[in-house]
């Protein structure tokens, strides 16, 4: 199948807008600061103002570029320092972009003889587009109303450090955090067919895919807390310095997701309903301590150890509400998938670690280090179901059957990882590495299947049953985790440096059932999936002449995706290798500075990436190939930007920019077999800019520029574009 991503849609935005009209700050970097008289302010406030016109689809503008639709303005960036003392200083930093909803006030005051305090509160928005999929067999597609929607992150926090002069240092902070609002899930919910036939209210035939296509629109409401507390200690004792820490945490999370399941639909069996599809409340609170050791036990050896504690405790809760159509009441019926959620988690993990780090001569570094885990995961809760009785004519609570179902899990994960690293440094010009690890996991797994314990049905009589043998599960839970690389760098000359590494990953998670223990009944089974995959990181930086680089950079990576199974859970065990990974990507930056008035770079990054699974067939018999609807998942990509900068005179500056990127791995005919996953896009930016100095204390800076992006995926039902404009003045203080 193809899976859909816009892995640097966001940073196309980010790009189009930081690079060329973003309210990126006046302390980022200008080709041209070296050489213009531009000052660089030790204090300053910058004011801006940023307004899109937009046209077409302006929710999914402001999603992929990361700005508001009704432009934004306000403090850009307020930094101020200033000496109290001989040995104090206070920092100021502040933000306030209405609009953007993106604010900050920070304060740091630092005594080089007694330590520091920082104080800090910060705030920001994150856009989102309310769209469901597109089926393009009939050219439906599904979005929200209001379709724009966002979610708001803050944070303030307290820092405060005690450091005098030959002493220990003592710490002390506390954040707290939020994340509240609405946003856009690709948790789809279904909806009828649109090419199926429907004649009195009832399905005719089965058009595909079976008559139904997951596109509707998914919101996600949130409502999440976290708080932190930490304290700690550093000190020097003789040739050890020792670290201690303790951490109180608090988490409270609340929530939920809707959706109209079968939007318009003209099935009377399957009403649009409003599902509330997920409803979670989380509660947990836990307390964390470290201590760290690094002991110098010679001038060419160090040991690092390092022991930590970790408990949690919770309480989570929440209900899962599925309407459906009852054909015998001729109603919907707002069934509990899972009424009533009730769970207390508890988790204990003990870790401890030693490094050793060896320094023979100048040229030779080693280190061998062993980590060990310990942990146990356990859970108690239950929930109710509902369900209409067989043959009931209404929904009267007597036709209403309740089952109490009971639940419990319990998982221990013994983890050991040892690790060792070398480097050499006796070529001249060389640098020689190598490094290698392996993540080696014995755990135990212990559940009971969650249905059907106690049963009280509408009519009062209550049946108490034990859960069946079958219901209960043991299996061993092993993971292997194997990474290893081997690297060299080459500093030929000022002109020329070039870097090699080859790296190796073999992961395995491997599943033994009690069935495949002792050969009774069905306990778990026998189920292994992993993957191996190797490659080349390479990288060339050539510089021809004093005014020329070239940054060329290649990496190539393959390997095979594993899945074993037995007959216990449906597999042959002949599924092994069940899929190829391939991925080839390559990046090029030209920077050119021919004279002092001139700069110009020039980059692009090529991506072909996908991942083979059972594309062309899947063979489920040793007689029986049957060809299957969905092809191998794509992610192939270009990126490309531009980026000129000119000094005009004394007091002017002038910037080009243009960016782009672009995808095609939409196949729309997919949709026979399901939602056509994969993604086609092309995005597009250019920027003018200019820069103008005032005087020695303001300077000024005017950008204008055009956005334009198409989706395929969505038959250009998400395209937009549009002119945008940006403005900043930056007075020194």
């Amino acid at each position: 199948m193809h899976a859909r991503n816009f892995p640097l849609s966001r940073t196309l935005g980010l790009i189009a807008l930081g690079g060329g009209l973003a309210l990126s700050g006046a302390r980022a970097a200008d080709p041209a600061a070296a050489v213009d008289s531009f000052p660089t302010f030790e204090s300053y406030v910058k004011v801006s103002g940023y307004a899109p016109w937009i046209a077409g689809d302006r929710a999914a503008a402001a999603q992929h570029t990361g700005f508001p639709n009704a432009g934004a303005f306000g403090l850009e960036d307020l930094f101020l320092t200033k000496d109290l003392s001989n040995d104090t200083n206070l920092t100021v930093k502040a933000k306030a972009l209405e609009g953007a909803e993106d604010y900050l006030a920070q304060f740091d005051l630092t005594s080089n003889n007694l330590g520091s305090a920082e104080v800090g509160y910060k705030r920001y928005r994150i856009f989102y587009d309310g769209v469901g999929g597109f089926f393009p067999l009939s050219n439906t597609f599904l979005l929200m109303s209001p379709e724009a929607r966002h979610v708001d992150r803050g944070a303030f926090w307290i820092d405060l450090k005690l450091a005098r002069p030959n002493a220990p240092v003592f710490t002390l902070s506390y954040r707290n955090e939020i994340r509240s609002g609405e946003k856009a899930s690709s948790e789809w919910g279904l909806v009828v067919n649109p090419l199926a036939t429907v004649v009195n209210g009832a399905l005719v035939g089965n058009a595909a895919p079976a008559n139904t296509v997951a596109i509707a629109p998914n919101l996600a409401q949130l409502a999440e807390h976290h708080q932190i507390l930490e304290g700690g200690m550093t000190a020097d004792l003789g040739k050890t310095t020792e670290t201690l820490k303790g951490t109180l945490e608090w988490v409270d999370n609340v929530d939920t997701r809707y959706y109209t399941r079968y939007t318009g639909s003209r099935v009377i069996a399957d009403t649009p309903t409003n599902v509330l599809d997920d409803q979670e409340s989380v509660h947990t609170r836990s307390f964390h301590v470290l201590n760290q050791t690094e002991t110098r036990l010679g001038d060419k050896l160090t040991l690092e150890t390092g022991l930590s504690y970790s408990h949690l405790t919770g309480k989570d809760g929440g209900q899962w509400i599925t309407p459906a159509f009852n054909a015998g009441a001729n109603a919907v019926f707002s069934a509990a998938t899972a009424g009533n959620i009730f769970a207390n988690p508890k988790v204990d993990d003990v870790v401890g670690n030693l490094l050793l780090k060896y320094v023979p001569t100048a040229d030779w570094r080693a280190e061998a280090g062993f980590r060990q885990e310990y942990n146990v995961i356990a859970d108690a809760g239950g929930f109710y179901t509902t369900s209409v009785a067989t043959g009931a004519k209404t929904l009267a609570p007597s036709s209403i059957t309740t089952a109490n179902d009971v639940t419990y899990s319990h998982e221990t994960d013994h983890v050991s990882t040892p690790e060792v690293s070398l480097e050499y440094l006796g070529i001249s010009r060389v640098s020689l590495y190598a490094s290698a690890d392996d993540r080696i996991n014995r755990g135990h797994q212990h559940w009971i299947n969650p249905y059907a314990a106690v049963t009280t049905t509408g009519t009062g009589v209550v049946t108490t049953a034990s859960a069946p043998i079958g219901n209960i599960f043991f299996q061993q839970a092993n993971q292997d985790q194997e990474n290893a690389k081997v690297g060299a760098n080459w500093n030929a000359s000022a002109a020329l440096t070039l870097r090699i590494e080859i790296f190796h990953n073999d992961h395995v998670n491997r599943f033994i059932g009690a069935n495949d223990l002792v050969g009774t009944g069905s306990y778990g089974a026998l189920y292994a999936i992993g993957y191996k995959l190797d490659g080349i990181r390479s990288t060339l930086i050539w510089k021809p002449l004093p005014v020329l680089t070239f940054t060329s950079a290649y990496q190539p990576q393959a390997g095979d995706l594993a899945v074993t199974a037995n007959a216990v859970n449906g597999g042959l065990g002949t599924e092994s290798p069940s899929g190829k990974i391939r991925i080839q990507s390559f990046s090029e930056t030209v920077d050119w500075n021919p004279i002092k008035q001139f700069y110009a770079q020039g980059s692009v990054n090529v991506v072909y990436n996908y991942v083979q699974t059972a594309y062309p067939t899947v063979v489920v018999s040793a007689t029986s190939p049957i060809p299957p609807p969905f092809h191998n998942a794509n992610n192939n990509y270009v990126v490309g930007s531009a980026l000129a900068g000119f000094v005009l005179d004394k007091r002017d500056d002038a910037q080009l920019q243009l960016n782009g990127q672009q995808a095609n791995n939409y196949n729309r005919w997919i949709a026979a077999g399901g939602v056509p996953y994969g993604a086609t896009y092309l995005m597009e930016s250019a920027t003018i800019g200019l820069k103008h100095k005032f005087s020695d204390r303001l300077f000024g800076e005017a950008k204008a520029g055009y956005l334009r992006s198409t989706d395929g995926t969505n038959n250009g039902l998400t395209n937009y574009h549009g002119p945008l404009a940006y403005a900043a003045l930056t007075f020194a203080l």
